[in-house]
């Protein structure tokens, strides 16, 4: 038995079927996007009142930093001592020509940041990434 289908019909299955592909598709983008963020805890009171001490951030390795962008990196250069912490979150403020980073926390009072070891360039840090939001 042959079964005949009108020229709407397959126009309507092969709409169907390219619609079920691009949807999976983003699925499956969404799912790598989601793989790929980074999580970190904030430490100390130098990004009060944006991030509280022990509150979970979001950070997005793939996403260039901007000016104003909350940024998680380490650095050796900033520590005052071997026992200090290894991840600093801290805000950008400016990059200069050579891309290298002024950062400051958002509790001016209590951070130690770039107005203390001064301008981070690129061989100073590992960048972990831009935060998206909070846990």
């Amino acid at each position: 038995m042959i079964i005949r289908a009108s020229k709407t019909e397959y126009v309507f299955l092969a709409l169907f079927l390219l619609l079920t592909g691009f949807f999976f598709n983003k699925l499956l983008q969404d799912k790598r996007y989601e793989e790929s963020l980074e999580y970190f805890v904030g430490q100390g009171d130098s990004m009060i009142p944006t991030i509280l001490d022990g509150e979970e951030v979001i950070a997005d390795p793939n996403k260039k930093p901007e000016i104003g962008d909350i940024v998680v990196f380490s650095c050796e250069k900033c520590k005052i001592n071997s026992d200090d912490i290894d991840i600093l979150t801290k805000r950008l403020l400016r990059e200069n020509l050579d891309g290298c980073y002024w950062v400051e926390g958002d509790n001016k009072g209590n951070s130690y940041d770039s107005r203390n070891f001064g301008w981070l360039c690129p061989d100073d840090i590992e960048l972990y990434g831009a935060v998206l939001d909070k846990k």
